[in-house]
């Protein structure tokens, strides 16, 4: 372990380097925080991780436990004090503990072949939040990859990654496809696509037990791009009582998944 005192050590700079997305793109890592996260990030076996740690954090026997299983994985393990935790941290009330992870290089060619299961798009979904919700909540519905279309938020973000609790460690993230992309997708992988808007659509509760297929979620304000719904199968849509218009598209999402899977 090496002791941190200083704002101006390599480590710290890299780490406040990384808040920015022209940094992350360039150097292929990001920033986790939480001891949660940490733990997950161990029982994945990732490598290649620089982790800091206070004193305050150490004294807790789960972080203790999980800085000795990182030890096994090679991760550089750096001490901070408090103030400098604090510089670092995007959280209001930090637990002391965050790591530079390196990003998942996931190859979207990968998709251009015959596939079973269920993925999800996004469209130009711009809140961070929403995407790393999303995320979490289709890794816990057993979606096989997250697919995002250009013009989507930063999923390696430091809010985004906080959203999704871990799951970005957990579900192949296929980032910047292009509609001709989804396209080639759709006559390649021999799944169904279905789009999420009011026109041409049916409430989805009408639609059958389903064993596979593509849910596609579009942008907050303007939902789906009306060139990906062109080549839908079907289009699907959530019945709202009284004068409410739509709901956040996390929350569709979280609907709709755990119905159909």
């Amino acid at each position: 372990m090496e002791r941190i005192s200083s704002r101006n050590n390599q480590w710290i700079k890299k780490a406040l380097q990384l808040k920015q997305k022209k940094w992350r793109d360039r150097e292929g890592l990001f920033l986790l925080e939480g001891v949660r996260i940490v733990e997950d990030a161990l029982n994945q076996g990732i490598t290649g991780c620089t982790c800091f740690f206070t004193d305050e954090a150490l004294s807790n026997p789960r972080v203790s436990a999980l800085l000795e299983k990182a030890e096994t994985l090679g991760w550089r393990l750096l001490s901070l004090e408090d103030p400098l935790m604090k510089v670092l941290s995007g959280m209001e009330h930090s637990q002391g503990i965050m790591l530079i992870c390196p990003e998942r290089k996931e190859n979207p060619k990968d998709l251009l072949r015959p596939l079973s299961g269920f993925y999800v798009v996004l469209d130009t979904v711009q809140d961070p939040g929403n995407l790393g919700t999303i995320l979490r909540t289709a890794a816990a519905a057993g979606v096989k990859g997250l697919i995002l279309t250009e013009g989507c938020a930063d999923v390696y973000s430091e809010k985004a990654a906080r959203s999704s609790m871990g799951s970005l460690l957990r579900i192949p993230v296929y980032r910047n496809v292009s509609i001709d992309f989804l396209r080639e997708m759709k006559e390649t992988s021999g799944l169904p696509f279905f789009g999420t808007a009011l026109e041409n659509g049916v409430p989805y509760k009408e639609v059958g037990p389903l064993k596979e297929g593509v849910f596609i979620f579009g942008n907050e304000g303007n939902g789906v791009r009306k060139d990906i719904l062109s080549f839908t199968d079907k289009n699907l849509y959530i019945p709202l009582a009284g004068h409410v218009e739509s709901l956040n598209v996390s929350i569709a999402a979280a609907v709709i998944l755990f119905h159909f899977i």
